[in-house]
């Protein structure tokens, strides 16, 4: 699959503001030890239907938030918070969503929910 886009055409595999691989590393650990035990943390998001509820290093995802990565936001460790795989592909496509649609992705998305 070499030189393929991504499925959705989201990915961010190359892009430089995610940080050096020891950085991510780095920030997966903050992650872990900040918001659990060091081993696990809880999902931050925690969407009902669908979250794992509970991750650990392989499983982590980093969450953008309060300002997500579509607004302009960092991966900073004030901006950032734990997230299971599905959550975070929720997440983001929902706001995906309001952004294309507008008021009526508002109310897509919150009707859902």
């Amino acid at each position: 699959m070499s030189g393929a886009k991504h499925p959705r055409g989201t990915s961010n595999r190359n892009d430089p503001s995610r940080g050096t691989p020891a950085q991510r590393r780095a920030r997966k650990l903050w992650l872990l030890h900040t918001f659990g035990n060091g081993d696990y943390a809880l999902c931050a998001i925690g969407l009902n239907d669908i979250c794992l509820g509970v991750v650990d290093y392989d499983s982590l995802q980093v969450d953008r938030y309060p300002v997500p990565g579509a607004l302009g936001g960092t991966y900073d460790r004030g901006n950032i918070r734990p997230a299971c795989g599905p959550c975070n592909s929720i997440d983001g496509s929902q706001l995906r969503e309001v952004l294309k649609l507008g008021a009526e992705g508002v109310a897509r998305v919150t009707s859902n929910t």
